[in-house]
């Protein structure tokens, strides 16, 4: 499961996935996976990762934005701290040519990441936000974001909320999704349309063209490993596609999420899991399986939550 989804643990090889997927018509947003350090040693080490990242990146002369999340660099211990890693990268990356996106997190840190995003868009054009369909204050805040020209990826949204902040119904956060969508599709700054879902990409498409909006003016953005047919599909029929690409050791999170996207993902990927805590981690190898498993028992609790919605 971790090969197909996750990059590896190193740079290197984030890069060369990123370089596969390029070889396809394909862009990358690479991610180095983390979240919620509490001290500032431990966000410098953060910010020291994604400046090699992104020196990896030119070297090599791949095609990919970056994203990152804000307590990844230090959100938890100020947001002073936060925005001064976040713009060292924003900084590195602009002279470079490439855009950094800011992964949006649980709710209560939806408000202090757009803080720091809009203090970064002052500044810097090549710095996007992550906006979740699912949170009822999301059409307020892509209206902001507009105003302020800064660019979008619209996601649904995966972290658990209560139903007074967030939808608790998939055809509401669909119909969020959609709305949102289309407003970013006439209004926005190179938006992202990040979903698997057919029916919206379809949504987006037949959007688009009835309002006569060329294909280079967004993109679609997918994870690593899945529908890669429609990936492929998107990126041959001359739309710009761009795959999200995790890697490091601090993989757990970041499963945990895709559970609770989909019923239908549950099984799956328990299934790919449980040979992973058998031993069979070779791609990820020994850091990924201890870093990234608080133990098999939590999986199955994030599963019952989910086959309970």
């Amino acid at each position: 499961m971790a090969g197909r989804y996750i990059a590896g643990t190193e740079i290197e090889d984030a890069v060369e996935a990123a370089r596969r997927l390029n070889s396809e018509g394909i862009m990358a947003a690479i991610d180095n996976l983390g979240e919620n350090v509490r001290t500032e040693a431990k966000a410098a080490q953060s910010v020291s990762e994604y400046l090699k990242l992104l020196d990896a990146i030119v070297k090599r002369g791949v095609g990919s934005s970056v994203s990152l999340k804000l307590t990844h660099l230090g959100l938890d211990v100020s947001g002073d701290v936060a925005y001064e890693n976040a713009e060292a990268i924003v900084k590195k990356a602009l002279a470079a040519g490439i855009s950094v996106r800011l992964d949006m997190e649980g709710a209560a840190y939806t408000q202090r990441t757009l803080d720091v995003f809009f203090k970064l868009r002052s500044r810097y054009e090549n710095v996007g936000v992550a906006i979740q369909s699912y949170l009822r204050r999301s059409a307020a805040d892509v209206a902001a974001i507009i105003a302020a020209k800064g660019s979008v990826r619209l996601v649904k949204g995966a972290y658990k909320e209560p139903p007074q902040i967030a939808f608790p119904d998939k055809k509401d956060v669909d119909a969020n999704f959609l709305k949102l969508m289309q407003g970013l599709l006439l209004n926005g700054k190179m938006p992202a349309i990040a979903t698997h879902d057919e029916s919206l990409v379809n949504g987006a498409i037949t959007f688009a063209e009835a309002n006569k909006i060329p294909k280079d003016a967004f993109e679609f953005e997918m994870l690593l490993g899945i529908k890669r047919g429609l990936q492929r599909d998107l990126a041959d029929r001359g739309f710009r596609v761009r795959v999200y690409v995790p890697y490091g050791k601090n993989w757990g999170p970041y499963t945990l999420r895709r559970l609770r996207e989909r019923k239908e993902n549950i099984w799956f990927v328990l299934k790919n899991l449980i040979p992973l805590f058998r031993g069979n981690h070779t791609k990820c190898g020994s850091g990924a399986k201890g870093r990234g498993s608080d133990g098999l028992g939590r999986l199955f609790s994030e599963a019952s939550w989910k086959i309970k919605r």
